[in-house]
């Protein structure tokens, strides 16, 4: 078979990959459009906004914890019937997600050589699955996966406007993308810092445009006090460090827990500014995009099964890395099949039999197992000659 009929096939697999996926999603939910689903919940808030009425409750399971930007953003899924919303909005952040997988492919796997049809189905074939649970739900942790993998293309290509805006976007639509924005803000100052400021500024001053300014101070009030509200958790259902530590039968008390999240902020950062010094361009933005989405994973107080969607992409990309031969340093085949084989895991949602086996540790501990890899990427020596795209 020649070269480019390979390539054909990998790309009609990945289209196939892609469409069957979303068929089933957008099957499911026609068939129960009030099931598995938070759209509502958005759908609510929005209308409220325009409404000039107070979006915010205290509500675990279907209460507005987000920004009000987030609403704003929502919107115009709440202008025809309630059914094409639900299909257009998971239609609209699949796609997203598509783009970001698709340029973590293009940067991050192919470097210099072109991106092949087959290194984008590997990638889908790894990542996707990792997604249904999220897209079904309709989350707003999809699109804010997305956003973060794309701030991290651009950060490795150097194109600052780009990622401040993607940072900014992903603030607007969920309060947990100021993690990955505080760490790649502190570790890129110069470049970013300026941009992420006017991008905040721009993204505060959005609300204002046609609501009186008591009205959405009161709002930034409001979100302030259910966002503290909710950094509480009120059951047993998340799937954090804790929830791992928690199925061991090793409790904690909250305030050390508090503690170590600290810490491990500060830790991170710390191999974050190592990675900048020890690794090339592309691989220190890719490693600091993963320590922060791994942070979210561990020490978010409200990590749920189906956010681990944040972690697949980076999983499987590094697998596949350690299975080709463009890493700075050597391949590992080994590792990056432990990798693929980790970034799978993290799709287990969608067989009901391991996700209730599994719930609550599995992916935890996939994420700690991660982590362990990363910083092993991250301190690795790599030659001086072959350090290509440093800063």
């Amino acid at each position: 078979m020649s070269a480019p009929e390979k390539s054909r096939r990998f790309y009609f697999a990945s289209l196939g990959l892609w469409l069957l996926v979303f068929a089933i999603i957008a099957g499911d939910v026609i068939r129960r459009p009030l099931s598995h689903t938070t759209t509502p919940t958005y759908r609510r808030a929005a209308l409220n906004w325009w409404a000039g009425l107070d979006p915010y409750t205290y509500d675990s399971h279907a209460g507005f914890l987000y920004f009000p930007q987030a609403a704003i953003l929502f919107t115009p899924f709440t202008w025809g019937p309630y059914l094409l919303g639900e299909i257009l909005w998971r239609g609209a952040v699949f796609g997203l997600f598509a783009y970001a997988l698709g340029r973590l492919a293009q940067v991050f796997l192919a470097r210099e050589k072109p991106l092949t049809a087959r290194t984008f189905f590997l990638l889908s074939l790894l990542a996707v699955p990792s997604s249904m649970a999220s897209l079904r739900n309709a989350q707003f942790d999809l699109p804010l996966a997305a956003l973060v993998v794309l701030a991290t293309v651009e950060i490795a290509t150097a194109r600052w406007g780009r990622a401040a805006f993607w940072l900014c976007l992903a603030v607007a639509l969920k309060p947990l993308a100021v993690v990955p924005l505080l760490l790649f803000g502190a570790l890129y100052p110069r470049p970013l810092l300026p941009r992420l400021a006017l991008g905040l500024v721009l993204v505060l001053l959005v609300p204002f445009v046609n609501l009186h300014p008591s009205f959405v101070l009161h709002e930034y009030v409001r979100c302030g006090q259910t966002l503290l509200w909710a950094a509480q958790p009120h059951e047993p259902k998340f799937s954090d460090l804790p929830a791992l530590f928690s199925h061991l039968h090793l409790e904690l008390p909250d305030t050390v827990w508090t503690l170590v999240r600290l810490a491990f902020a500060l830790i991170f950062l710390g191999l974050g500014a190592i990675a900048i010094r020890r690794r090339s361009r592309l691989e220190a933005a890719w490693a600091i995009g993963a320590l922060s989405t791994t942070y979210l994973m561990l020490f978010n107080p409200r990590t749920e099964t189906c956010s681990y969607v944040f972690l697949a992409p980076f999983v499987a990309s590094l697998g596949l890395l350690y299975l080709s031969d463009n890493l700075s340093d050597k391949s590992r085949p080994w590792l990056g099949g432990a990798l693929c084989f980790g970034a799978l895991c993290l799709a287990c949602d969608a067989l009901p039999v391991v996700h209730y086996a599994t719930d609550r540790w599995l992916k935890p501990l996939v994420a700690l197992l991660f982590l362990a890899v990363v910083v092993a990427f991250i301190l690795s020596n790599i030659p001086r000659h072959l350090r290509r795209h440093m800063p």
